[in-house]
This record gives C-alpha cells, sequence and structure tokens, in this order.
C-alpha cells in the first residue's frame, strides 16, 4: 500500500503531462522510499540506503540513496518515456539543472501525508518537496527561458 500512492502520484503527471513519447519533457517524483532516488543522502536522518546491498544491480553496483537493488519505477519510467535512464534526486550535488530539465527527484523515504511522520524520522516533508518543486521551476525557468519552460507546467 505504502508504493501505492507514489505510483498513482507518477501516473496521473504522465497522462496530465501528455502520455507518449517526445511530448512529456520532464518526468517531476515525489514521495516516499519507493520513489526516493537518494534524497535523503543529502540531510541527516537514519533513513539511508547509500550502502550494500542497495544498488547492488545499479549501473556499476554502486548504492545511489534509491531503496532498491537497482533503479526505481520512476527512472523505467522516464527511460520508457525517451528521456534519462535514471531521474536524479534535486539535493544531489553532482546534479545541475541541465540534469533536472530532463526530470527531478523531490522524494524523501520516510515521508507522509502528516508532517509528524516526517519530523519524528527527521526526514523531507511532502510540503517541503513541493517548495523544493517551486524552486526548481524557478530556476527551471531561468536555465531554459520563459518558453520552454511553459512546457513543463502543464
Amino acid at each position: 500500500m505504502a508504493f501505492l500512492f507514489p505510483a498513482t502520484l507518477c501516473l496521473l503527471l504522465f497522462i496530465i503531462g501528455g502520455g507518449a513519447a517526445g511530448k512529456v519533457p520532464a518526468v517531476i517524483v515525489f514521495g516516499d522510499s519507493s520513489v526516493d532516488a537518494g534524497n535523503n543522502n543529502q540531510i541527516s536522518t537514519v533513513l539511508k540506503s547509500n550502502f550494500r546491498p542497495y544498488g547492488r544491480d545499479f549501473f556499476g553496483g554502486r548504492a545511489t540513496g534509491r531503496f532498491s537493488n537497482g533503479r526505481i519505477p520512476p527512472d523505467f519510467i522516464s527511460e520508457d518515456f525517451g528521456l534519462r535512464p535514471i531521474v536524479p534526486a534535486y539535493l544531489d550535488p553532482q546534479y545541475n539543472m541541465s540534469d533536472f530539465a530532463g526530470g527531478v527527484c523531490f522524494a524523501s523515504a520516510g515521508t507522509g501525508f502528516d508532517n509528524a511522520t516526517s519530523n519524528v524520522l527527521n526526514v523531507i516533508p511532502l510540503w517541503k518537496e513541493v517548495e523544493y518543486y517551486k524552486e526548481y521551476q524557478n530556476k527551471l525557468k531561468a536555465y531554459l527561458g520563459d518558453t520552454k519552460s511553459q512546457l513543463y507546467n502543464h
């Protein structure tokens, strides 16, 4: 059931975004551990997956902060839409706006609808994921320009 929320949210984003390869400019991910691409690596929390056996089937066999032995659902969806084979974590310093233009993950393992859940576990609450998205939109506009960035608002 925990996987249902992020999976449903991803599906809705793709339906709204156009639903076919070439029409989806980016994959935007909000959610919990089932879709966290490594944001928790950059915050002070015990909920991390940047160690073995996580990542053993990922490119290069490295643990990236995904709570999986390899890629996670948004990675496969992104690739199926003709975008990058991985969706990078927004807080990961090895990525920049050129990487995020094709998709970005704001998810944080351990988060939930109730802020108390995030507070107890010291993870990124859902409201903060949305704030990061707003910040991303502004950076994307500066990076791509007004006209191109409008494609991301549908």
